[in-house]
């Protein structure tokens, strides 16, 4: 009866052994007939499958689903993003995409969901992400960019999804004409006047030009509102920016102001000094603030909503 239960055991594990040698098999058969080809990105060259089944990615979830790809994992601020309440996304969008933490990724967790692709954002995470499936890299911001549109039209590329990413192009060209159209009709910008873009960080505030950040290229480059000169300048530098004391504050206004505030404390500070109350966009109470978790991105979703604020804010009654 002893021998009769050993052996049975011993089949058993045999058996067990068996269908795990089959399902590694058959997986990497798979991997090995899945047709790749050659993607340029901003680390290089890379294989990539020719269809992306099951992709993570550390940035980029807004461009992905408004492509219609849905990925299985992505950084943990991704699933928080700012534009997700403004979206009419359905119901079950974000549902079974996983978390993976925050940067790096949790590499571990990376591995088990067993991705055939991967976008990094950051340089320092590319070398351990193409340990485990071939990786991309697609930074926030780079000077391969000339706006937005173009980034979103790298990541269609890597899916095929050029027509896509032209169909919304379209469709958002229509809705800032449609913008343009209402802010001249409200009026409250006349012919000639400037605007400024300005964020309050932790420790100063940032001016941004055109094709800059956290609001510049859609006021600049996609409304068309005109830059004040020193604005103009920043257009080649990093991130369209460049970091102000207090003091130089002044220097950068324009007849309009655009604020988003990062950090409240030191805007406090900013909107409490000796010459905040003194300068032209102040005293025409032309100074407009806004969500600075909207405006941190530029992904289809997040300039749609940002289109939104800035026409509200320039067209209802304050």
């Amino acid at each position: 009866m002893l021998r009769s239960q050993t052996v049975s055991a011993k089949l058993c594990l045999l058996t067990i052994v068996i269908v795990l040698l089959l399902a590694a098999c058959s997986k990497q058969t798979n991997n090995s007939i899945q047709p790749t080809r050659a993607f340029e990105h901003e680390a290089g060259v890379t294989e990539v499958p020719v269809q992306p089944l099951r992709v993570a990615s550390d940035q980029h979830m807004g461009h992905l689903l408004k492509l219609g790809v849905k990925p299985i994992a992505v950084r943990e601020n991704m699933l928080k993003e700012a534009w997700i309440p403004y979206a009419n996304l359905e119901r079950d969008a974000l549902e079974g995409i996983e978390n993976l933490g925050g940067f790096p990724l949790n590499l571990e967790k990376l591995a088990s969901l067993e991705p055939d692709l991967i976008i990094s954002a950051l340089p320092n995470n590319h070398e351990s992400y193409s340990k485990i499936a071939p990786t991309v890299r697609i930074p926030y911001w780079s000077k391969s960019y000339t706006t937005p549109m173009d980034k979103l039209l790298k990541i269609a590329e890597l899916f095929d999804k050029t027509a896509e990413a032209n169909k919304w192009i379209k469709e958002f060209e229509g809705q800032l004409k449609d913008a343009q159209q209402k802010i001249a009709a409200s009026g409250k910008l006349k012919e000639g006047q400037t605007v400024s873009v300005m964020a309050v960080f932790d420790k100063n505030v940032f001016v941004f030009g055109p094709n800059g950040a956290y609001g510049g290229y859609m006021i600049y480059d996609y409304l068309k509102l005109k830059p004040t000169d020193k604005a103009e300048t920043l257009r080649d530098k990093e991130m369209g920016s460049a970091e102000l004391s207090f003091e130089a504050v002044p220097e950068y206004m324009g007849d309009h102001a655009f604020i988003t505030v990062v950090n409240e404390d030191k805007a406090k500070e900013l909107l409490d000094s000796n010459f905040w109350k003194s300068i032209p966009a102040v005293m025409n109470d032309q100074v407009y603030f806004y969500d600075s978790k909207i405006f941190a991105m530029d992904d289809p979703y997040s300039l749609e909503a940002q289109l939104n604020i800035i026409v509200n804010l320039l067209t209802k009654a304050r």
